[in-house]
């Protein structure tokens, strides 16, 4: 937040002494919520002070002006008001006495500073800029209990421990206990040995590159226990390759419509969590693994969810594949891709049982106008199967 000010009767006074090469010294600034009908230039004192801002930094420009920062709390203020007015004050160097340099009245415009409760603390920069014209000698007291610092304030004190602007150093810098606060050039080589014991690069990036693999296995070992507790091994497919299946597949020995349930043989390498098919060759229908049972010699897969057909159990199986086909679609284990079925596309991996129902524009009179890839066997109840 920025202020600008007027100069009172006596900071005039102030500044043409200033102006013969006395010092014009800032001491402290103070705001308040007082009003007035004066002009800001008779002001000798403020109206209503309410509290004392701490000089922060001063800054002057070649154009005539100087920036006083201050800092702004509301910490030691139990009731809260509108800063309505800013005052600025200076020593003057005959007389020693402070006096009202410069002032500034929002009126209505004034900003409402809230009381501290003791949880809400409000803290922030002011800056006020007030006219010191050609004056050469200008200081401020600076308090000694800022908590702030503002950026040129910061790029000042840089510059003045390193070099001037224009040529600003090269490399990093040291500084040492008993060296007079003196910051010395330190090599590159240097650098890199001081903070990674290291100089050669290229082998701290490999070095890095095998920490960043081994935690992101760890990561994802950790993700997949805490998912499903217990599980031994996990697989991730990227589905890069939709030609590349996992040929899973489990003869069903038992299997009963609307139970969440079905036994089979053998249940070693079905990972819970994952997308399975059920199919017999005509009806088909894809189910999640929740966990497996081996209680009493009986291996049991229990699913997330009930068997919603009824099939064959002389040819019922669970197949896992990378991709369900099904109503023109390739749905993943844990996505879901679609495509467009062509008769020019052959589907590889039907192996794994999955049925796909096919529409043909044919008749008897025109059975040549497709074509069959693959192995197939045509049941007595009109299906014709394809990959079996």
């Amino acid at each position: 937040m920025s202020v600008g000010m007027t100069l009172t009767t006596n900071g005039r006074n102030l500044l043409a002494k200033a102006l013969t090469g006395k010092t014009l010294q800032f001491t402290r600034a103070f705001v308040g919520n007082g009003s007035t009908s004066k002009q800001h230039s008779a002001m000798t004192a403020l109206v209503s002070p309410k509290m004392e801002l701490p000089i922060q930094s001063l800054r002057t420009s070649s154009t005539g002006t100087a920036e006083v920062v201050l800092e702004l709390n509301n910490q030691n203020l139990s009731k809260g008001f509108f800063v309505q007015e800013y005052g600025l004050f200076a020593r003057d160097p005959d007389s020693n006495n402070e006096i009202l340099y410069a002032y500034c009245n929002k009126g209505n415009e004034a900003p409402y500073l809230e009381g501290y409760d003791g949880t809400n603390p409000i803290n922030y920069t002011l800056s006020i800029v007030t006219v010191i014209d050609q004056a050469q000698n200008v200081t401020a007291t600076i308090a000694t209990t800022n908590n702030y610092v503002t950026l040129n304030a910061l790029n000042s004190r840089f510059t003045s421990l390193f070099a001037d602007e224009q040529t600003p150093p090269a490399g990093f810098f040291t500084y040492a206990n008993n060296d007079a606060q003196r910051l010395r050039p330190l090599t590159l080589a240097k650098t890199k040995k001081a903070i990674m014991d290291i100089t050669d690069i290229p082998a701290l990036v490999d070095r890095i590159e095998r920490l960043e693999d081994a935690i992101n296995e760890l990561t994802l070992t950790l993700n997949v226990q805490e998912i499903y507790p217990g599980a031994s091994h996990y697989m991730a497919e990227d589905f890069a390759d939709p030609d590349t299946i996992d040929l899973f597949s489990a003869q069903i020995t038992s299997i009963v419509a609307g139970d969440d349930s079905i036994d089979c043989i053998p249940v070693e390498g079905m990972l819970p969590g994952s997308w399975y098919i059920i199919s017999d060759g005509i009806k088909s229908e894809s189910v999640q693994v929740d966990s497996i049972s081996l209680e009493n010699g009986v291996q049991r897969v229990i699913l997330k969810s009930t068997v919603k057909n009824t099939y064959k159990l002389t040819n019922c199986k669970i197949f896992r594949s990378s991709a369900d086909i099904k109503s023109g679609s390739a749905y993943g284990s844990a996505d879901k891709k679609n495509i467009t079925w062509l008769p020019s596309i052959t589907w590889k991996g039907q192996s794994s049982g999955a049925t796909v129902n096919i529409p043909f524009d044919t008749s008897v009179s025109s059975s040549n106008s497709f074509t069959f890839t693959g192995n197939s066997i045509l049941n007595s109840d009109g299906y014709i199967t394809l990959g079996r």
